[in-house]
């Protein structure tokens, strides 16, 4: 375990790294408004699945249950009583939808190195200035930054446009960049230049 106490001296890698991120092509914005679209997409679908089959066993109502307004069809459905049922406290189902829009793009992040299924599609991925890959914590807290960058009407998202490096909200809070991701023809394998420029350090 690291002193915390113990003398610390400049470290100059960082800066190092983010040199050699000099020069790569920027993300567009159409590209991630529709990357994000579709991660967000997914994220609703899982969300409602995973509270529609609690709630349909009978473990933990969720009300994720999304407008079935006709009486004949909702008595159709088979009624499962396990005697688990499980009534939540609302605070709790409040922090369950936010923590999974939180796990999904922290987790998804991290082990891919800064793709999710959106923008791996559009063929864009998310780089940290500071380090070679994306760690935990960082992949988190982007995460969490979404949640900071929809305050005051999504300003924080059309701070892209002011932001010289096209960074929002999100992207500053973890220090991360959006970039371009070429795809070479011949191979039909994504090889960029990015890649080999951050593999290098």
């Amino acid at each position: 375990m690291k002193n915390i106490f113990a003398p610390h001296y400049y470290d100059i890698s960082k800066i190092m790294h983010s040199n050699q991120l000099e020069g790569l092509e920027l993300a567009d914005f159409t590209r991630r408004f529709f990357a994000f679209f579709i991660d967000l997409f997914v994220l609703i679908v899982t969300l409602y699945t995973i509270g529609t089959i609690l709630d349909y066993f009978g473990l933990i109502n969720f009300s994720l249950k999304i407008g079935i307004s006709n009486e004949k069809v909702i008595n159709s459905i088979p009624v499962i009583d396990n005697n688990a049922h499980i009534d939540v406290p609302e605070y709790l189902k409040i922090i369950f939808k936010l923590l999974i829009p939180v796990l999904y793009f922290g987790l998804i992040t991290c082990f891919t190195n800064g793709y999710t299924l959106g923008k791996r599609i559009f063929r864009i991925r998310i780089v940290s200035t500071n380090h070679r890959h994306l760690t935990l914590w960082h992949s988190i807290e982007r995460s969490l930054g979404y949640y900071a960058s929809s305050l005051e009407f999504g300003f924080g998202f059309l701070q892209y446009f002011i932001d010289y490096n096209r960074r929002t909200v999100h992207d500053r809070i973890a220090e991360t960049i959006v970039i371009k991701v070429k795809k070479n023809r011949k191979t039909n394998k994504t090889t960029c230049k990015e890649e080999r420029e951050i593999q290098s350090i």
